[in-house]
């Protein structure tokens, strides 16, 4: 059991629930209701695709620069695993966005770039390739950028067209997004000072220090709190606003844990999961089967 669990996590079947689920959440926000599969299996599926691409492209690298991460290890002995994986990822994603609106294409094709380039060295830098990621400090804004936009403003394009693209609700929601996605990506940066050390990539911890980082999480929280509260109110949207809210202090109490020696299950689920967390607030205090 624990070799499965340690494959759903790793894997990165994890992460993709919980970005399918955000997914579902920005889905509840626009229409009042609660699931669409089609948007859940996309979203699944390009996550899938998009974590263990990065992780296979980076293989090489590890292997020769050596690593002590638990999960590092895990991928490199578990790589033919990893890209049936993806392949699953590709093909979930493949058969689901057929069922949703067409005009996401017109979204899904600059965003599908950026994440592909974060993954798999497609960016130019002197003579050889890079993966954005390796770019140090843009890299968690740009993950922020592509987690709002798959997560917040795809959902609004799929139902209401590409207008949502400018709509202020869904730039609304987009901003949250990103700043929680932020607040909670900075324990990942801590967790690899490490090896970023190795790679030469700057990251906030490497340039504030991680104790510092953990205080700016924890503001990024602060401000994702205050947004929704001003957003939602406490009148009629209360019982959602006090979810989030409550989510949210729970959230700071796992961030601010964080530190360079933390385990890779720590980030892997208990950071990743506090998506799942806001998620399950969310629907059991609207109730919806209630």
């Amino acid at each position: 059991m624990r070799g499965l669990f340690t494959y759903f996590v790793f894997g990165s079947w994890w992460v993709a629930i919980c970005a399918a689920s955000l997914g579902l959440l920005t889905w509840f926000e626009i229409t009042n209701v609660w699931w669409n599969a089609p948007l859940f299996t996309f979203i699944l599926g390009s996550t899938l695709v998009i974590y263990n691409l990065n992780m296979i492209s980076g293989l090489k690298e590890l292997r020769e620069m050596g690593t002590d991460s638990e999960r590092h290890h895990w991928c490199m002995d578990h790589e033919t695993l990893m890209k049936i994986t993806l392949g699953i990822g590709l093909a979930l994603s493949a058969i689901s966005v057929w069922l949703l609106n067409p005009v996401i294409w017109l979204l899904m094709t600059p965003l599908g770039f950026v994440a592909l380039a974060y993954a798999a060295p497609m960016v130019k830098r002197n003579t050889a390739k890079i993966r954005i990621r390796e770019i140090g400090l843009w890299k968690i804004f740009i993950i922020a950028i592509v987690w709002a936009g798959m997560t917040a403003i795809l959902p609004a394009v799929n139902q209401f067209g590409l207008e949502q693209v400018l709509d202020g609700l869904s730039w609304r929601l987009a901003t949250e997004r990103a700043i929680f996605i932020i607040a909670i990506t900075i324990p990942f940066d801590i967790r690899d000072l490490v090896n970023d050390a190795k790679k030469g990539v700057r990251t906030i911890p490497s340039t504030i220090g991680w104790k510092q980082s953990i205080i700016l999480a924890n503001g990024f929280l602060l401000l994702f709190g205050f947004l929704v509260y001003t957003r939602l109110g406490l009148g009629s949207n209360g019982l959602v606003c006090m979810a989030y809210l409550i989510s949210t202090f729970l959230t700071m109490l796992v961030v601010s844990v964080a530190n360079p020696n933390g385990s890779d299950m720590y980030c892997s689920f208990w950071v990743e999961g506090t998506m799942i967390l806001q998620f399950a607030f969310v629907l059991g205090f609207v109730n919806p089967w209630g």
